[in-house]
């Protein structure tokens, strides 16, 4: 077990992890500026031939790489190993003091009992041995301790927004050697640019996936969604896509509520950061809040008529919603 090692549960399980990390390093990062530097709030849309047949995440996939390449901070990545070559890996750096981020499927874990697959869901191997690991994670308090078949089932499955798991894991080696202002800065030009250019900044990225991204996501799922009702799993894919605005560790409003008190420390330490932004922020986080809510609407809608209304109000809150980023993001990325 890693020796002085404290966790707290949080917003979302990869800048959760990734404030795990930092206290350990004695960084003094909260959640929110970890999720901000990493460029963490994005948006993808996707279309499945499982079900859900549609779905969205409102995070990028280089949240956690990004983190570190920000604070230039060396770390060591793996990935596609086999489970014997992986495992040893993972104990050799916790016997060595460090912890493990690895990205795992909860489908797999006993402890969350779930019948759905999620991934990646982030968590910090902080002991492990021949039997196992330890496990701290955003959800539960305590933590985990998970015997080593289902941590391999979860850390190799093939299912994921962004692609197959790969047992892929992230070990920071050193220290920061960006400040932390240098570092927001490149998180808000990575999330600028992850939603206005998303064919530049997504390109080469191993976990891109094979969605619709950025704010041409937001908008290909916004002229989508007056025909989810036609949709074998309509009821499946508008449940999830409520949880995905508002539960499943988005920090609520679909990450938006966890960039918001980023910008408000960013508008603080960074010249280029205004209050109006951050009331723009403000702003935008509601409105998420208010797609959200006419999701669950058409979910819940017993009356075909009601449900078709709720999803085409969905789809005009979405619109605006976008917009009002594309303005927000274009002004911060002038900026900083």
């Amino acid at each position: 077990m890693l020796d002085a090692f404290s966790h707290a549960t949080g917003a979302h399980c990869g800048s959760t992890s990734l404030h795990d990390v930092a206290a350990y390093a004695a960084w003094d990062l909260p959640e929110p500026v970890c999720f901000g530097i990493g460029g963490g709030l994005g948006f993808s849309y996707y279309e499945r031939d499982r079900s859900p047949s549609r779905e969205f995440v409102g995070r990028t996939p280089w949240l956690e790489t990004a983190f570190f390449d920000h604070l230039d901070v060396d770390v060591d990545e793996g990935r596609g190993d086999d489970a014997d070559t992986a495992f040893a890996d993972v104990r050799a750096y916790v016997d060595g003091g460090r912890p493990v981020l690895a990205f795992v499927d909860i489908y797999h874990l006993p402890y969350f009992e779930s019948d759905v697959h999620f991934s990646p869901h982030v968590v910090v191997v902080v002991d492990a041995d021949a039997d196992g690991v330890v496990v701290a994670d955003s959800e539960f308090e305590d933590l985990q301790r998970v015997d080593r078949s289902d941590f391999d089932a979860a850390w190799s499955s093939p299912v994921g927004f962004f692609g197959p798991l790969d047992r892929r894991r992230l070990v920071a080696r050193g220290e920061p050697d960006a400040t932390k202002a240098a570092a927001m800065r490149a998180g808000i030009r990575a999330t600028a640019d992850g939603l206005l250019d998303p064919a530049d900044a997504y390109d080469g990225i191993a976990d891109a996936g094979d969605g619709t991204n950025g704010l041409a996501g937001m908008r290909a799922m916004a002229r989508d969604l007056p025909e989810w009702p036609a949709l074998e799993d309509a009821s499946w894919c508008t449940r999830f896509a409520y949880q995905n605005v508002e539960k499943r560790g988005t920090g609520g409003a679909a990450f938006r509520g966890l960039f918001r008190p980023f910008l408000e420390t960013a508008s603080d330490v960074l010249d280029g950061v205004t209050d109006a932004d951050v009331a723009a922020m403000r702003e935008i986080e509601a409105q998420w809040h208010d797609v959200g809510q006419a999701l669950k609407r058409a979910g819940l809608a017993d009356d075909p008529g009601d449900a078709q209304a709720a999803y085409e109000d969905a789809s005009e809150r979405l619109f605006a919603v976008a917009d009002d980023e594309e303005a927000l993001f274009s002004r911060l990325r002038d900026a900083v």
